[in-house]
């Protein structure tokens, strides 16, 4: 039996977060593949605002470069087992091209004309935004996705705010977003303009795909790249960040360093409005026909790829490994000399005593075990169990109690390779 919320089909998730679990899911009447957001059950209010302001936000917005929403509510989640439950939920357009930060950080920096390409792209769904009335406030590479088709699409709006402010006023107060991409003045926790912090935060990402690094990891006095451009020595900005690049100063084109620094400026007033922006020489420069960032991204698509199956494969690994230690330490703990291997591990965490075979006692078996290993089973199966425990700081030592009868348990050095695990 399969997944239901309403007319979509639940396939898997493909993403989780604070407040919610992303699935991918399928139009039953369409066979439109598409993303579903459900709001999990424990979130607080703040987080529930969160998802409100992202659909207001969204519900104004139809753009090409910006994620479709397409339908909210609240709905039966009918799962595979026949049990079912309320939920919030959002539909939403599915971009399976991916996330932008992936083919930057993984398949390689952007030419100026690649960054052009996808710059303007980007720009034209934030004027589009900023002309609708909605603030993002939280731009940046993993908030910019893409199509089937390589086409750029911003995502996430649940930190948007309105243009206009809350009050009217023309400002906003609080602080949001992402830290290495804030304005200067949302750090300074000044009233701002949601149009100059979106502005600051694209030239950051504008840098990352030129680049494939940030410009700087805030836009805050302490730090020593932002301090350069603010006190108007970008000189020394460009000399360091191209000294370990391959043509050195010929890096960054001259345009592309005078946009840079204009959207970067420190007092927001200074910024470049987006038609400003969009009308820069540098915007006017070559770029690539869609045919060639098809064909571009299809190779670079290979490498992401790739590189993400290489992860699964070692996230399978590990679970496989956290998987045999479970069973070798429940072996451990029920005495299986059978399944247990000789196996160094490290040196004990603890002081293990010294072993000393004064008299024979039935209350006792030897491990072959790394001591943290076995005390670790012994944990698990007190909590199992539900009994109550305490373990010694500085020695294998631990203690218990059933029935209110109190026990304990040492740990104890044989050899190099043995332990002995006395009750």
């Amino acid at each position: 039996m399969s997944a239901y919320i309403g007319k979509y089909k639940v396939i898997r998730t493909i993403g989780s977060g604070a407040s919610c679990k992303v699935k991918l899911a399928k139009d039953s009447e369409t066979g439109r593949k598409v993303a579903i957001k459900i709001l999990n059950d424990d979130v607080d209010d703040k987080m529930k605002e969160l998802v409100l302001t992202e659909v207001e936000s969204m519900s104004k917005l139809n753009h090409s470069n910006i994620i479709s929403q397409l339908e909210y509510g609240v709905g039966t989640y009918v799962k595979p087992s026949g049990k079912s439950k309320e939920v919030q939920y959002i539909v939403l357009e599915l971009a399976l091209g991916g996330e932008l930060f992936d083919f930057v950080s993984i398949s390689g920096r952007f030419e100026e004309p690649l960054a052009r390409y996808y710059f303007k792209e980007f720009m034209s769904g934030v004027q589009y935004c900023h002309a609708n009335g909605v603030a993002h406030r939280d731009l940046k590479p993993e908030n910019l996705l893409l199509d089937h088709q390589f086409t750029l699409k911003i995502a996430d709006f649940g930190f948007a705010g309105p243009i206009n402010g809350r009050d009217g006023s023309g400002t906003l107060t609080t602080k949001l977003g992402t830290a290495n991409y804030m304005a200067p003045e949302i750090h300074l926790q000044q009233p701002y303009k949601g149009e100059q912090v979106d502005i600051f935060s694209s030239a950051i990402i504008l840098f990352i795909m030129v680049a494939q690094h940030p410009p700087f990891t805030a836009a805050i006095p302490s730090d020593p790249f932002y301090r350069c451009l603010a006190s108007k020595r970008s000189d020394i900005f460009w000399r360091t960040h191209c000294k370990s690049k391959p043509e050195q100063e010929k890096f960054f084109s001259e345009e592309f360093k005078d946009l840079i620094e204009k959207m970067l400026k420190l007092e927001p007033a200074d910024r470049p409005s987006l038609q400003d922006i969009l009308s820069h020489p540098w915007m006017t420069g070559p770029e690539p026909s869609k045919e060639e960032i098809i064909q571009e991204f299809a190779k670079r698509n290979q490498i992401v790829k790739k590189q993400a199956d290489e992860e699964q494969k070692s996230k399978d690994q590990e679970k496989h490994k956290r998987s045999e230690k479970k069973r070798a330490m429940r072996s451990a703990a029920n005495g299986d000399e059978d399944e247990m291997e000789t196996g160094v591990i490290g040196q004990p965490k603890k002081q293990l005593e010294e072993y000393e075979e004064l008299f024979s006692a039935n209350t006792m078996f030897f491990s072959t075990y790394h001591p943290d290993m076995i005390e670790d089973a012994l944990r698990e199966l007190f909590k199992k169990k539900n009994l109550t425990f305490t373990s010694s700081d500085k020695k294998y030592k631990m203690k218990f109690s059933v029935n209110d009868v109190d026990f304990s348990v040492r740990l104890l050095k044989v050899d190099e390779s043995k332990t002995c695990v006395e009750f």
